[in-house]
């Protein structure tokens, strides 16, 4: 990769990376695309391949470069997540940015390289730069390919582990009973799996419009059962609220009396 070609890609995932983490959306989606698809994989091709190749043709080189980027994106997920990172769109433009960066600087050195002539025996010459050619061509996939399975197996084991233990919240409610004096029907309602904290029930009708709200408080072992009394000829849709937040967290419906 010439000192041009090598100023215009890094310029280039620069501009990107400023556009995605400060521009407006029209900058930020085509400059996402560059950073996730385009440039990772475009900089790996130059720095694996040696320059001036030709048995590596168009074809070849259009599906490796989105290729290359893919696995840029997944393995440097990996690591991040291994490392204890959070994966949001800062970290993923660090990781397609410095990849990039990085590749690109390989690529320049390795054409500077190969632009110097190399002292010694023409067939020793000949026999290193053989092996190097093979280690690239044939190694390194294969590890690429070994850390992306591996790095996945291990991800998914630690999130099975990370996810077995974890509790899960219920609203439930046993069928009304009978319709009372007033038109109301009483209903057991029972919630398990909550967190200690302010919680509430409450009741509104097909129009959205509150019927009743009691709190909810939870005991011990996160569990709370109670009887609410509801319309008896309308459906009741039951939101459990949490604290202040505005969307419920669990939402339950009682149909009308048929």
């Amino acid at each position: 990769m010439n000192p041009v070609r090598a100023g215009v890609l890094a310029g280039l995932t620069v501009l990107a990376s400023v556009a995605v983490e400060f521009g407006p959306l029209p900058l930020s989606l085509p400059g996402g695309l560059l950073l996730a698809i385009v440039l990772p994989g475009y900089a790996l091709n130059e720095a694996i391949f040696r320059p001036g190749r030709r048995d590596i043709g168009v074809v070849e080189r259009a599906v490796l470069v989105p290729s290359l980027s893919l696995a840029v994106l997944v393995l440097g997920g990996l690591v991040l997540w291994g490392a204890g990172g959070h994966l949001n769109r800062t970290s993923w433009t660090l990781v397609c940015a410095v990849s990039t960066l990085i590749a690109t600087g390989a690529a320049y050195y390795r054409t500077l390289r190969a632009a110097t002539p190399e002292t010694g025996p023409g067939p020793v010459r000949a026999a290193r730069a053989g092996i190097q050619d093979r280690l690239i061509r044939d190694v390194l996939p294969l590890v690429l390919a070994v850390l992306l399975v591996a790095g996945a197996g291990v991800w998914s084991y630690a999130d099975s582990v990370d996810t077995y233990d974890v509790t899960v919240s219920t609203l439930s409610a046993q069928p009304p009973g009978p319709i009372d004096a007033d038109g109301n029907r009483p209903v057991q309602v029972a919630a398990t799996g909550l967190a200690a904290g302010e919680w509430t029930l409450v009741l509104s009708d097909p129009a959205g419009v509150e019927v009743s709200r009691q709190d909810v408080a939870p005991d011990g072992t996160g569990g709370w059962s109670g009887q609410v009394s509801v319309p008896g000829d309308e459906r009741v849709t039951m939101n459990l609220f949490r604290g202040q937040e505005a969307a419920a967290f669990r939402t339950l419906i009682i149909s009308e009396v048929p």
